[in-house]
C-alpha cells in the first residue's frame, strides 16, 4: 500500500515537473526578447551620462542616442540587447590606446542615414550637375566648392573601403539652412535668424580675458592619414590618447585661426574619455565649469569632435568636398535641448548661435556644413548661450581634410563673433 502511494506521488511529481518545464519554455519563447530589452534599457539608463546628459537620477535612457549602434556582438546572449547598448561599453586596450576590437563603432553624434535617403544627391549626380554648369562663387568672397569623386581602385581582399561622400543635403544652386530635428519640438531654423544674437559683446582689447573655450569631450577620437582609401578590420574608428594624432590637433587649428583674428581663446587638451568613456561628458562639464568660474569672460564653448560613419557592411564614409581644389572635411553643428529632461532652459540661444554660424558657412563655403543636428540631449550646452558641438569630418577623414575644415569653420566663426561684438 505504501509502495503504491509512493509511486503515485512520484508520478504526480513528474507530471508537475513536466508542466513546469512546458510553461517555462512557453514563457521563454514569448517573453525572452521583452525581458532582454528591459535589461538592455536598464543598462542603457546607467550609461546615459556618457552621451550628453546626466538627468539627475531619473534614469532617462536616451535611446535615440543609444540606438545608433550599428551592431554589437550578442552581448551576454540577450537577443534584444543589440540596439540598446551604446559604445560606452567599449573598453580600451591600455597598451595600444585603442578601442577593443570586440565592438563596432556607432554614429556617435551623427544624423546620417546612409541608405534610402533620396534627399542626398549621389556623388555621380552631383559631379554631373556641377560639370554641366560654370563654377559659381555665389556671394563675394566665397570659395569655389566642388564635390570629390570616389576612388575606383580595387582594394585588397579582406579590407574595407573608405568612400568620400557629400553629406550636406544641399542643392548647389540653392544653398539654404538645413536641420535634422531629432526632438519633439517644432522648429524652423530660418526663424532663428530673426532672433537677437544671444551672446553679449566683449572688449576685444582685453587679450587677458578669454572669450572662447575649445575642448574635447571625446579627445581620443582620431583620423586617418591622407591617401588612405581602405582599412583593416575590425570595424572600429581610430582612437588614441596621443594629442598629436587625435582630435585635439584639429581643435588646435581652430584655436589658431580664431587667435589670428585677435579673439582670445583657451584650448583645453584634457583627455576626458580615457580611461572612462562612460564619464566623458561628466568630466568635460567639470572642466567647463572650472574655466567659467576662473574666467567669467568666456562667452563661447566649442566642443570639437569627429563623427563616426560606418555602414553595417564595414564600409566607412568620409564627408568631404573640394574647396578651391583642396579636399576638405564637412562639418556638422550639434545643438542640444532640454527635450530629454535635462535642465537647459536657454537652448534656443544655442540654436540661434548655431543657425547664424551655419548661415555664414553657407555664404562663404557652400556645402561645407552638414545639416544642423538638433538633439534631445543637452551635451553640456547649458553652460553658455554660445555652446555647440562641432563634428569635423568622420573616422574615415584624413587629418589634412579635417585641419582645412577647422580653418574654414574658424574663419566663419571669427566673422560671426566679430560681426556681433
Amino acid at each position: 500500500m505504501k509502495m503504491k502511494m509512493k509511486m503515485k506521488a512520484m508520478k504526480g511529481f513528474k507530471n508537475f515537473a513536466l508542466s513546469v518545464c512546458v510553461c517555462a519554455c512557453f514563457f521563454a519563447l514569448t517573453f525572452a526578447t521583452p525581458i532582454s530589452a528591459v535589461i538592455a534599457n536598464s543598462l542603457a539608463a546607467r550609461i546615459e551620462s556618457g552621451f550628453g546628459d546626466n538627468v539627475g537620477n531619473a534614469g532617462h535612457a536616451g535611446n535615440a542616442d543609444l540606438g545608433r549602434t550599428l551592431s554589437l556582438l550578442n552581448l551576454a546572449g540577450f537577443a534584444g540587447i543589440n540596439n540598446s547598448i551604446s559604445s560606452s561599453f567599449i573598453s580600451y586596450d591600455n597598451s595600444a590606446n585603442a578601442l577593443s576590437s570586440e565592438f563596432v563603432d556607432t554614429y556617435e553624434n551623427g544624423n546620417t542615414h546612409l541608405f534610402n535617403n533620396e534627399s542626398i544627391m549621389s556623388m555621380q549626380d552631383l559631379y554631373e550637375f556641377r560639370s554641366n554648369r560654370p563654377n559659381r562663387t555665389g556671394m563675394a568672397g566665397t570659395a569655389v566648392v566642388e564635390n570629390v569623386m570616389p576612388l575606383r581602385e580595387p582594394i585588397p581582399a579582406g579590407k574595407f573601403r573608405i568612400t568620400p561622400r557629400n553629406f550636406s543635403n544641399q542643392n548647389p544652386e540653392n544653398i539654404r539652412l538645413l536641420m535634422n530635428n531629432e526632438t519633439s519640438f517644432n522648429v524652423n531654423p530660418a526663424d532663428f535668424l530673426l532672433r537677437p544674437f544671444p551672446i553679449e559683446p566683449f572688449d576685444i582689447t582685453r587679450q587677458d580675458e578669454p572669450v572662447v573655450l575649445i575642448l574635447h569631450t571625446h579627445a581620443t577620437e582620431s583620423l586617418v592619414d591622407s591617401g588612405t582609401f581602405y582599412y583593416y578590420p575590425p570595424f572600429t574608428a581610430e582612437r588614441t590618447s596621443d594629442i598629436s594624432r587625435n582630435i585635439v590637433l584639429v581643435g588646435k587649428e581652430l584655436s589658431m585661426t580664431l587667435t589670428s583674428h585677435n579673439i582670445p581663446v583657451i584650448h583645453n587638451h584634457t583627455i576626458h574619455d580615457y580611461p572612462s568613456f562612460r564619464d566623458s561628458y561628466r568630466r568635460s562639464l567639470e572642466t567647463i565649469n572650472e574655466y567659467i568660474a576662473r574666467y567669467p569672460s568666456i562667452r563661447y564653448v566649442i566642443d570639437v569632435h569627429r563623427d563616426s560613419i560606418i555602414a553595417a557592411s564595414g564600409e566607412k564614409f568620409r564627408p568631404v568636398i573640394q574647396v578651391d581644389g583642396q579636399e576638405t572635411a564637412q562639418v556638422m553643428i550639434v545643438t542640444g535641448t532640454n527635450n530629454g529632461g535635462a535642465y537647459h532652459p536657454n537652448w534656443r540661444d544655442n540654436l540661434t548661435f548655431s543657425v547664424h554660424l551655419q548661415q555664414i558657412m553657407n555664404e562663404r563655403y557652400p556645402m561645407l556644413a552638414r545639416p544642423i543636428n538638433l538633439r534631445a540631449q543637452r551635451f553640456n550646452q547649458h553652460t553658455t548661450g554660445g555652446s555647440i558641438i562641432l563634428e569635423i569630418g568622420s573616422c574615415g577623414s584624413s587629418f589634412d581634410e579635417a585641419l582645412r575644415a577647422a580653418r574654414l569653420v574658424g574663419e566663419s566663426l571669427a566673422e560671426l563673433i566679430l560681426r556681433n561684438n
